[in-house]
């Protein structure tokens, strides 16, 4: 599989809407969330939270297979990497 690269998002969203490639999207979801995982490391600040509501700030304490833990003002999370944005 040649590695995943976003800089051509026109021609990701037409091969999405293919019905042909409805069965290699999962594929296509494992290598998104595999780089989404590689994108964070311990000792990262990261924002997450739900999309339209309270957002909490942290820090990655733990990265996991599917999901980090990450520190906020001592409570800590257990937050998948689909749910992480890297904080200002």
């Amino acid at each position: 599989m040649k590695k995943l690269q976003f800089n051509n998002l026109d021609l990701i969203l037409d091969w999405i809407k293919n019905p042909e490639h409805k069965d290699s999207l999962f594929l296509l979801e494992c290598a998104i969330a595999d780089a989404k995982k590689k994108s964070f490391s311990i000792g990262d600040k990261v924002s997450f939270g739900r999309p339209n509501g309270r957002q909490h700030i942290g820090i990655v304490e733990k990265i996991n297979i599917s999901k980090a833990v990450v520190n906020c003002n001592g409570s800590k999370w257990r937050v998948p990497f689909t749910m992480m944005k890297e904080a200002a």
